[in-house]
């Protein structure tokens, strides 16, 4: 009987001494970094993203991470530099293939580094390219009609420049300072490179230098990652940087390196739009874009993760601007073969319409049928509009006005004698000038409105994600609730 009891205080002492390791030293190992998951990254040599200040990092990106790693501690997750040691992109791309790093913090995306590595969705922050020239030769590169333009060599910019002069030339150059110096001995005349790192030269130039105002392609910036990366630790970061977005994180940083003119936090979206009622407008009162179709892209965008802006040009400079995919999106337009050249176009439309002529009351021009218009009649439409084929293969005479609002003041004043324009649009138009009104039958098929995103890598990935969230809001009661908000019910949309 005595064994016995010595056998089992034997036994109760190594549960104890167990227990004991699992409570107080098993902590204490995980502090000391074992069984974390450590991402290995480098810093580009590129400021602001990283500086080197003796021998720490400091920097845009850096402070990222260090956001990125305040996030991710809970999860037994942290990113580290593999050396302090300032790489170029492609010395970091080339590492990421090789499996020397995990991850890199602020690349746009290439078609072929894609290859390689995966870029994390949302993005970190958007940027554009821009030219960056000296303040006192401004005027002078403005009259140049031959320029050499010094871009850096190896990114993604240098591979995009676009044509401003009759004659140009680009030369590469290893970095930005390089390039600057060869801008200050004027062997150059301008450098190419994204706002981000220029716009952080100007702002710490003190009027050394300026930009040129010529419209330029948004990109992002992406966390990019080795594709042999496990799952769930891509999912964390996902979240981390979602979190990041929604806090408000990445809005500080910007601010915080004075960069808000040249550079928007990832989960932004700036749409292009014009004053279209009861679809989208701006309301002086709340200061703000509204509409039915404004209302349903901030409900679906906000579902995503996304903030959208909304911005107004005349309607054929918003068409323009996409054109060099200057802006995220455009609404609320029809799909034609030209649009598709250049736009993503999401498979869920976003709206619809008819398109009907308009006639002032009591007009002796019938509009009953297209054959019973005279073909001297004078209809306006307005420029840069999709029509369906009705309109444009109609005997009647046509003519080009700036916006809706002028051709129904057109219409008012006697200078034209119908107008065509979308049915919701123009009763509300007509009810606002107090303009007594009539209007065709629909002559043509429904009109399909989407909001379309601009053709290239981010752009194609909102567009899809954006058609499925929207297909789903479409069954919900806060679509219905939108809806009745401007006194449209489902069937005046959908059937």
């Amino acid at each position: 009987m005595i064994g016995g009891s010595n056998k089992k205080d034997s036994s109760s002492l190594k549960v104890a001494g167990f227990l004991y390791f699992v409570l107080f030293l098993v902590p204490l190992v995980w502090s000391l970094g074992f069984g974390q998951t450590v991402l290995y990254t480098y810093a580009q040599d590129v400021a602001p993203k990283f500086m080197l200040k003796g021998n720490s990092l400091t920097g845009f990106c850096h402070d990222i991470v260090v956001e990125l790693n305040k996030e991710l501690k809970s999860s037994g997750i942290r990113i580290e530099y593999k050396s302090n040691q300032l790489k170029t992109i492609s010395e970091i791309f080339s590492a990421l293939s090789k499996g020397e790093i995990q991850v890199f913090i602020g690349a746009a995306y290439d078609k072929q580094r894609g290859e390689s590595a995966n870029y994390l969705q949302p993005p970190l922050y958007g940027l554009r390219e821009m030219f960056l020239v000296s303040a006192k030769e401004k005027e002078k590169f403005n009259e140049k009609l031959q320029v050499k333009i010094g871009v850096i060599g190896g990114t993604v910019t240098s591979e995009s420049v676009p044509s401003i002069k009759v004659r140009q030339e680009t030369v590469a150059f290893k970095n930005l300072d390089e390039a600057l110096r060869a801008l200050d001995e004027r062997r150059i005349d301008a450098i190419f490179y994204s706002s981000l790192i220029l716009g952080y030269t100007i702002s710490a130039s003190k009027g050394k230098y300026d930009y040129l105002t010529v419209p330029s392609e948004k990109y992002y910036h992406y966390i990019v990652y080795s594709k042999n990366l496990d799952k769930t630790v891509v999912e964390k970061l996902e979240n981390v940087v979602k979190r990041l977005h929604s806090e408000g994180v990445i809005e500080k940083l910007i601010k915080k390196y004075s960069l808000e003119q040249y550079v928007s936090p990832g989960n932004t979206v700036e749409i292009l739009t014009i004053d279209w009622k009861p679809y989208e407008w701006y309301d002086p009162v709340k200061k703000d874009w509204v509409g039915v179709d404004v209302d349903v892209v901030r409900a679906v965008l906000n579902k995503m993760g996304y903030k959208p802006v909304f911005i107004t040009f005349p309607w054929p400079r918003c068409v323009e601007l996409m054109k060099v995919g200057a802006y995220d999106g455009i609404m609320s337009l029809r799909i034609s073969d030209e649009r598709k050249g250049f736009l993503s176009f999401p498979e869920e439309p976003l709206s619809t319409g008819k398109d009907v002529l308009f006639k002032l009351k009591g007009s002796k021009v019938s509009i009953n049928s297209l054959e019973g218009v005279p073909p001297e009649t004078l209809c306006g439409y307005t420029d840069g509009y999709a029509y369906g084929d009705w309109f444009w293969n109609s005997r009647f005479r046509k003519i080009a006005v700036p916006t809706d609002e002028v051709g129904f003041k057109l219409l008012q004043g006697g200078r034209i004698e119908l107008f065509v324009c979308n049915l919701l649009v123009g009763r509300q138009l007509a009810k606002e000038l107090g303009i007594n009104v009539e209007w065709s039958p629909t002559f043509g098929e429904k009109m399909i409105y989407y909001l379309a995103f601009s053709n290239n890598y981010q752009g194609t990935l909102l567009s899809e994600n954006f058609s499925q969230v929207l297909r789903q809001f479409k069954s919900t009661k806060e679509y219905l609730q939108i809806l009745s908000k401007y006194g449209i019910t489902y069937e005046d949309f959908w059937k």
